[in-house]
């Protein structure tokens, strides 16, 4: 087994992994830190290089105003205060290092068309956090290893961490590690072990989840750790399936009817806002529709302007009538139009505005529709085919307010730290545009945390 020494082992090289280098070179400039990335250069940042990476914040980088009161609640009060406050307390000076570190922010407008809150995004998207905090690595001395996947974690007689060791049999000692490397939406395997056997149908919304493998969250498990995190539940997004492209969301779904594959409603479509029900929707085709489902609407919802809510490269299954628009769908005609039927006897005549929650609901209809239940009857009629993706699920290890790794009795493993998906925090609900903003937050904590285990001594000023 050969051996290499390092000062820090980041595992992943995502927006938290990344973080955690360059915030460590910062610290200790002549420190060596290894980032050990599983892919190719090519593929490299995980579910970071393929996000729009939204934050919930204002547009000098201060949280928005429901911020914490949305991430406990949503949680049902299951995901640590402690973490919530220092997430808010690092929002700005995070966007601010952001900044001073090459990566722009700008406001800008979501994928739901409902949208009023404020959004703060990276001018380019989560790629260029990843290719420019990756140069940022290397220009301050660091190295990044790729197709090196981190095997296990070693641990010294007291069970603290000493280093990591590698697929290819390569021991890399330090007095710290973070794991940065994802969750498990990537593994078949482990996605049935936590959501049941039907978990293996549901596939990463980009090419970068198929990366996290969960390996991360099993050797901390191995080292003694704590989980976190509702390992039953996961951050789903209804896609179209008729693609390839990367994140082709479908958010028009409150605006029309949601149909199975037997051509029947499931679900209250206009139950709130889509950026409120988006995820559970996605969760509904999985559990109830088969992982199958489609968005029926007409005229009314094409004369919107909904660019921004479809993000698919193909245009929506178009028909003059019910009939023909169910043989393009290979439903059963006559059960469309059934449904379709019943939808609009409860449904109520009027001009469609799909910029917010308008109350007008079906009557007597089940399930019901509570918002935006206009009949669908000018034709052409358009469809979109639906299913669920996963973008990332919920349960890892469980971390403190300062990304420290704890055991099974809530102490610290010392030097085991775990930033982003790795560290489960979301319970019930995923609290929109928060993913991102603590990977990056948690890193630079991890990062500073690390270079005060430092050995090598500090030519900083």
């Amino acid at each position: 087994m050969s051996r290499q020494q390092a000062d820090l082992v980041v595992v992943g090289c995502g927006a938290g992994g990344l973080a955690t280098a360059v915030r460590f070179l910062e610290c200790r400039p002549e420190g060596r830190v290894v980032v050990l990335e599983r892919t190719s250069k090519a593929q490299r940042g995980g579910n970071t290089a393929w996000t729009g990476a939204f934050f919930r914040l204002e547009p000098d980088g201060e949280p928005a105003a429901d911020f914490s009161a949305r991430m406990r609640d949503l949680s049902g009060g299951r995901t640590d205060p402690a973490i919530i406050g220092r997430l808010a307390a690092l929002a700005r000076p995070t966007m601010e290092w952001l900044n001073e570190n090459g990566v722009a922010t700008k406001p800008d407008l979501t994928y739901f068309l409902t949208s009023k809150g404020p959004r703060l995004m990276p001018v380019g998207g989560g790629a260029a956090i990843v290719e420019t905090l990756a140069a940022r690595v290397e220009t301050l001395g660091g190295t990044i290893r790729y197709n090196t996947a981190a095997h296990d974690l070693v641990q010294d007689e007291t069970g603290a961490v000493t280093g990591v060791v590698t697929a290819d049999g390569t021991h890399w000692e330090a007095p710290t590690v973070v794991l940065a490397c994802g969750g498990f939406e990537g593994s078949t395997a482990l996605l049935d072990r936590h959501l049941g056997e039907r978990g293996h149908e549901l596939s990463p919304i980009a090419p970068g989840g198929r990366a996290n493998q969960g390996e991360g969250i099993e050797m901390g498990v191995r080292a003694g750790a704590a989980t976190d995190g509702q390992f039953e539940r996961f951050h789903g997004e209804p896609v179209d399936p008729r693609t390839r492209s990367p994140e082709a969301l479908v958010m028009v779904y409150p605006y029309g009817i949601l149909v199975d594959h037997r051509a029947q409603r499931f679900l209250d479509e206009g139950s709130d806002t889509p950026d409120n029900t988006f995820e559970s929707v996605a969760y509904r085709i999985w559990r109830d529709a088969d992982q199958f489902a489609y968005v029926v609407a007409d005229q009314k919802l094409v004369r919107q302007d909904i660019t921004r809510a479809v993000l698919t490269d193909r245009e929506p299954e178009t028909a003059d009538t019910l009939e023909a628009l169910a043989q393009r769908l290979d439903l059963d005609p006559a059960a469309l139009v059934a449904t379709v039927e019943a939808y609009n006897a409860a449904a109520r005549p009027g001009p469609l505005d799909v910029t917010s929650l308008d109350g007008i609901a079906t009557s007597g209809l089940e399930p019901p529709k509570s918002n935006w239940a206009r009949p669908i009857d000018e034709p052409p009629y358009v469809a979109w085919p639906v299913t669920c993706a996963i973008t990332f699920t919920f349960g890892g290890l469980k971390t403190d307010e300062h990304a420290r790794v704890v055991d099974r009795l809530g102490a610290p493993i010392p030097g085991l730290y775990a930033v982003g998906e790795t560290a489960g925090i979301y319970h019930g609900k995923y609290p929109g545009a928060t993913s991102v903003l603590r990977a990056l937050c948690f890193g630079r904590v991890a990062g500073e945390a690390a270079a005060s285990r430092s050995t090598t001594p500090s030519t900083a000023a």
